[in-house]
């Protein structure tokens, strides 16, 4: 999986020494990898109706042979050979999927700490500087490597920052060193160091008036808190306004109840489906939520391509069987 993760990274970089705008190399680069498994999914789909058309079949077997399992499953298996369809047909563009969105998700959490601390680090040796030029912006979004919410700060804050392992920290500081844009690189021996230096330097930092105003809750919205469980801020300079978050679920539904409405299956089946709905959508809301804009532009991105080829499987498919009638009614 490390290998996978810093692969996608290296690509999304290279990607970007040409377009030179990380939320276009995302989206460009979203598309590049889905194209790349269209096969699969149309592969897939094709399984997934063949194993929908022999279920009258295998319900008859199961009526059959109810009573000798042993049998059932032989008949089942050759009920398979015999349609050409596999259990199994419909699973492996999933596995990819998912381990892709995971990959892309490390790869961008990696790529984004990087970003943040080389937008904190450039800003504390340069506090006279514009801290818009240390950022990606996207449309509404201001900082492509913070979430995309009014609870979000603009720029780093000491949250963000206490998650980034030391050895990011020494790398990016030498880089940031090695090209004139801070005075010496840091050389954190451990985690505990990095912390005293967050405590020592970073906090005094974000406390002064060149930082302070970019990580200022607006008066009287903050500490706010729900029910005394769920803790937030809404900031003065906020990074988004939620909708890439709002954006995720509400294509994530979609796009799963586009894919169960044309492919009908059994009822234990269709429970399994509905439940890895709700799972998916938690998981999307979540993400999204919590982590960089960029990886939620990602998973939007990802969906939208998802229901434009479901949709456009679907006209496939419907030209097929129109094809197919045709020619059986003229007798070939």
């Amino acid at each position: 999986m490390g290998f996978l993760n810093s692969l996608l990274l290296t690509l999304i970089k290279a990607m970007h020494g040409f377009i030179n705008n990380y939320a276009l190399t995302i989206i460009l680069f979203t598309l590049v990898i889905k194209l790349v498994v269209m096969p699969l999914n149309l592969k897939s789909r094709r399984s997934t109706m063949r194993m929908t058309s022999v279920q009258p079949k295998m319900q008859a077997l199961q009526e059959k042979y109810k009573d000798d399992q042993e049998k059932l499953n032989q008949k089942i298996q050759e009920l398979y050979r015999k349609e050409g369809v596999s259990p199994l047909g419909g699973c492996l563009p999933m596995i990819i999927s998912m381990v892709i969105l995971f990959a892309m998700f490390y790869a961008l959490r990696t790529f984004a700490n990087e970003q943040l601390v080389t937008q904190f680090l450039a800003f504390y040796h340069n506090p006279d500087m514009d801290p818009s030029t240390l950022t990606d912006s996207f449309f509404w979004i201001r900082n492509l490597w913070m979430p995309d919410s009014p609870f979000a700060t603009y720029l780093p804050d000491i949250a963000s920052l206490k998650l980034v392992d030391f050895s990011v920290w020494n790398e990016v500081s030498a880089r940031l060193a090695a090209a004139g844009t801070i005075p010496q690189a840091l050389n954190f021996a451990d985690q505990a160091a990095m912390q005293t230096y967050i405590q020592d330097v970073v906090t005094p930092f974000m406390a002064s008036a060149a930082y302070a105003p970019y990580v200022a809750p607006v008066a009287g919205l903050g500490n706010l808190n729900i029910l005394g469980l769920i803790h937030f801020s809404i900031y003065q300079e906020g990074n988004g306004w939620f909708i890439l978050p709002v954006l995720s679920v509400i294509t994530q539904i979609f796009m799963q109840k586009l894919t169960m409405k044309n492919q009908p299956m059994p009822a234990e089946q269709a429970g399994t489906q509905k439940t890895m709905l709700w799972v998916m959508t938690l998981m999307s809301i979540y993400f999204c939520a919590i982590y960089n804009s960029a990886f939620a532009l990602y998973w939007v991105v990802s969906n939208v391509y998802a229901i434009v080829e479901q949709i456009a499987f679907n006209k496939y498919f419907e030209q097929q069987d129109r094809k197919a009638a045709r020619a059986e009614e003229v007798g070939i």
